[in-house]
Order: C-alpha cells, then sequence, then structure tokens
C-alpha cells in the first residue's frame, strides 16, 4: 500500500529570498502558496482544472485565477494538462528517501529485537492487589525508569507503520522517568510525542532524537519540578515551542 507523503520541508528563506516571489501582489502570492501546498500534498502534481484550482485557491472567479496565473505560472511546469513545481518534486522525493530509510531500519531493528522467533521471555508477571485493582508488575523491571529506554534500537527506528508503536514506547518509558503529577503533564508529553514524530517524518530529526530526549528526561527528574525543568531543556536545546504557540 502506497503511503502519502504528510510532511515536507518548508525553507522560508526560499521564499523570501525569490526575486519572483517578492514582487508578487498579495493576491498572487495567496495563489502561489496554495498551488504549492496542493502539490505538496498530492504527490507533486495536480490537473490544470481553472475552474476547480480558483475555487481552491478562493479566487472571486476563474478569470481572476487566470489572471493571476499568467503571472506566476513561470514558477511551475504545466505538461499535457498537469501542473507540477520542481521544489515542491525534490522536497517530496527527499522525505521519500527519509521514509524508506526508516522502514528499512526498523525492519532490522525489529529482526534484532525478536531475533526472527517471536517476543523475547521478559520474564515472570506477578499481580499484587490494591484495593478492587489488581495491578500487573514486572517482576524483571528493578528500575522502571532506566528499564524502560533499554530497548533503544525500539527508540532510534521506526517504519510507515511503526511510528505509532515508536510513540506509545517512547511516551510510556518518558512517563516512567518522570511520573506525569496529572493531566497537564500527561497532555504536554503527548505533544512532545507527536512533535518529535512530526520532526522525524519532515527529516527535522533522526531516530536518534527520541534516546536524546529521554537523557533530557533523566536530567530534569534531580530537579524540584522534573515536567518543568524537562520542558525548558526542551525549549533550550530543540527550540520546543507548546503547541498552540507555533
Amino acid at each position: 500500500m502506497k503511503m502519502k507523503i504528510k510532511y515536507v520541508q518548508l525553507e522560508s528563506d526560499a521564499f523570501l529570498t525569490d526575486i519572483d516571489f517578492v514582487q508578487f501582489t498579495p493576491a498572487e502570492r495567496g495563489v502561489y502558496c496554495s498551488l504549492i501546498l496542493l502539490l505538496t500534498s498530492n504527490d507533486g502534481k495536480c490537473m490544470f482544472d481553472p475552474q476547480a484550482l480558483s475555487r481552491i485557491c478562493n479566487c472571486q472567479s476563474v478569470e481572476e485565477f487566470e489572471k493571476i496565473w499568467q503571472r506566476i505560472s513561470k514558477k511551475f511546469q504545466l505538461r499535457k494538462g498537469t501542473i507540477r513545481h520542481k521544489r515542491v518534486s525534490k522536497e517530496l522525493k527527499k522525505a521519500k528517501h527519509f521514509r524508506q530509510v526508516f522502514i528499512n531500519a526498523g525492519v532490522k531493528g525489529a529482526k534484532k529485537r525478536w531475533h526472527g522467533d517471536g517476543p523475547p521471555n521478559r520474564g515472570p508477571i506477578a499481580k499484587e492487589t490494591k484495593g478492587n485493582v489488581k495491578v500487573s508488575k514486572d517482576l524483571t523491571n528493578t528500575n522502571t525508569a532506566d528499564h524502560s529506554v533499554s530497548s533503544s534500537d525500539s527508540l532510534r527506528t521506526g517504519s510507515a507503520t511503526g511510528e505509532q508503536l515508536r510513540a506509545l514506547r517512547f511516551n510510556d518509558a518518558l512517563g516512567r522517568i518522570i511520573p506525569p503529577a496529572g493531566r497537564s503533564d500527561r497532555t504536554c508529553f503527548r505533544n512532545v510525542t507527536n512533535w518529535l514524530n512530526e520532526g522525524c517524518a519532515g527529516g527535522r530529526f533522526t531516530g536518534e532524537i527520541f534516546e536524546r530526549v529521554l537523557d533530557y528526561a533523566k536530567q530534569a527528574r534531580q530537579g524540584k519540578k522534573p515536567a518543568a525543568v524537562f520542558m525548558a531543556i526542551l525549549k533550550e536545546e530543540l527550540g520546543y515551542v507548546k503547541k498552540g504557540k507555533r
């Protein structure tokens, strides 16, 4: 099954230093950027249908779109009724390459982890009762904070089908190192997890970033307010910004 590319790198300087783009009117910039986004989400190509494109670009009329298109068309390639853009195609190709690298690494990591013989023996599981709730405990886990990050391969590697599993492993490991004090901490940790996943998908980070962030968490738990210290470290080291402020 072909997986859709959802994230590509967007280089702001490439827009702001482009002589043509700088000279575009606000309306021309709007149509140009709308077409760039459309091509990015449509595997780098779309049919040249002025009527449909005028609606997508929120133009007042087809005539307005066609007038703007005459000004910006030199930035695109129009062949056999199909629009393409050189930079968009390049970034999509790069994103596909990164994804394939992660897929290959994920398969290799999975084989190494499972040894081709099914899941490893995790040791005996004991159950203790707290009130009316049974809680499972792994008797082999003598240090939950460190044990949670022992499977470093599973955090470094990811694939199109394994990104969610990697995210769950990371989020679980983070929660073991810094137990969330409440709903707010859990939400922050989920946002951090999603941000790292997006960064990997877009090529900003590699799978190594998950281990690095868990190291930050270990450092932060020495403070009086580990969660707050952890978020401060992320902001300082990686430029993380809370969701809603980006």
